[in-house]
């Protein structure tokens, strides 16, 4: 093999390593997203995010009846109001109920 074809072979593979990026960073600014992209940047499966979709617990637009379509920033909003809450949370929250409304055994 000649320099010349090493060039040409490396420059390709960097050329076609730049394209995947610039896709990526695109497709990470996109606002509207498909069922596989939303499914992706959630973290779950695409069935799992449809059987979501379905019980009308997941944000999602529908327009033509057909595809699912999702908003990014409402997407983020929906997950980030699901927090988890620590043991220690959970008893305050408890205790706190059981000293406004105490039991009555009468």
């Amino acid at each position: 093999m000649d320099s010349t074809s090493i060039e040409a072979i490396v420059r390709n593979l960097v050329h076609e390593s730049v394209k995947e990026e610039v896709k990526n960073i695109l497709d990470s600014q996109k606002e509207i997203l498909t069922l596989p992209e939303a499914a992706e940047l959630l973290g779950m499966s695409k069935s799992y995010l449809y059987k979501l979709t379905q019980a009308r617990i997941v944000p999602h637009y529908k327009p033509l009846g057909k595809i699912l379509y999702f908003e990014r920033s409402v997407l983020l909003d929906w997950m980030r109001s699901y927090n988890g809450k620590s043991k220690e949370s959970i008893a305050a929250t408890a205790n706190n109920y059981i000293d406004r409304k105490p039991l009555n055994f009468a």
